[in-house]
């Protein structure tokens, strides 16, 4: 704008100039005072001019320094845009990080959702297990203590049966025997088995070792006509049991048999035998016909 004035300045001084040099052509007279005020007027414009030149010397200044401080300030606004893409770039790549880790984060809550049901399941389970364990440890206290007690038992018993006395016994009637005149011991000399030796086969008498249930059975055999047979079972002199039968023909072949035996309580010392009625008969019937056997059952 300044530049505009100063050359709209010139434009007039030189207009001046032209209109002093026609009136000088003009009007000869005039001229020495219309050249002086025209000289003042050049010198007011010239000085005006060299004022015009410092100033548009001071503006130029003032506008290479605002161009430089643009040109600073271009600078400074290309650096500000390459932070602000950076700071973009930075900012995207975090967006992108951050995505990626909302992503992780929700598969994490979605594993420790899983990890939270698979714990409670777990624990169920190991509730469950800890019950069972218990169950078992009493189940098993339960059974070894049974185990002790029915090894004690059994220890118990073992004791037992080795220290209980052993009665058992069998024996046969050698040959025939009767028919006599008054009651008779049957004597069972032919021993079978007598463990213990309880059993006399001398007297024919089973002596009780110790107290407990016995058991003892007898046989008969007859096979004569004309007589009866059967024995009488006695503890110690108390008649048990009495069983007969009767001969009715005389063939060898006719054999009856009788069989007979009772559970007793005996105590230590009691005697148990049998005895053939007066006027009976044993006949001997070939092979052990006649037979006296007992065991003990138990002690108590």
């Amino acid at each position: 704008m300044k530049r505009s004035a100063v050359v709209t300045l010139l434009l007039l001084v030189h207009n001046s100039l032209q209109e002093a040099e026609s009136a000088e052509a003009s009007n000869p007279t005039n001229f020495p005072t219309e050249l002086k005020q025209l000289k003042d007027t050049v010198y007011q414009q010239g000085t005006a001019l060299v004022e015009l030149k410092t100033e548009m010397k001071y503006v130029q200044q003032e506008n290479t320094a605002l161009k430089s401080k643009i040109a600073q300030r271009i600078k400074q606004t290309k650096q500000m845009e390459n932070k602000v893409e950076t700071l973009n770039k930075e900012i995207s790549a975090q967006t992108a990080e951050m995505s990626a880790v909302k992503d992780r984060l929700a598969a994490s809550e979605g594993e420790v959702k899983i990890l939270k049901k698979q714990k409670t399941a777990t624990k169920t389970a190991l509730d469950a297990s800890k019950n069972q364990v218990m169950i078992l440890k009493k189940t098993s206290a339960a059974l070894n203590a049974r185990l002790a007690t029915s090894e004690s038992d059994v220890d118990y018993l073992k004791r037992a049966n080795i220290d209980r006395p052993k009665v058992a016994f069998s024996a046969a009637l050698d040959g025939s025997l009767g028919s006599l005149n008054s009651i008779t011991n049957v004597v069972y000399s032919v021993v079978i088995t007598n463990v213990g030796g309880a059993y006399s086969p001398s007297t024919g008498m089973l002596t009780a070792p110790v107290r407990g249930v016995y058991y003892v059975r007898f046989t008969t055999c007859s096979a004569t006509y004309g007589y009866y047979s059967g024995v009488n079972l006695y503890k110690n002199n108390e008649k048990l049991l009495f069983l007969y039968g009767y001969g009715y023909n005389n063939y060898g072949n006719n054999y009856k048999y009788i069989a007979g035996g009772l559970t007793l309580q005996l105590q230590k010392g009691d005697v148990v035998n049998t005895r053939l009625p007066a006027s009976y008969y044993l006949s001997a019937c070939g092979f052990k016909g006649n037979t006296f056997s007992g065991h003990l059952i138990f002690t108590n």
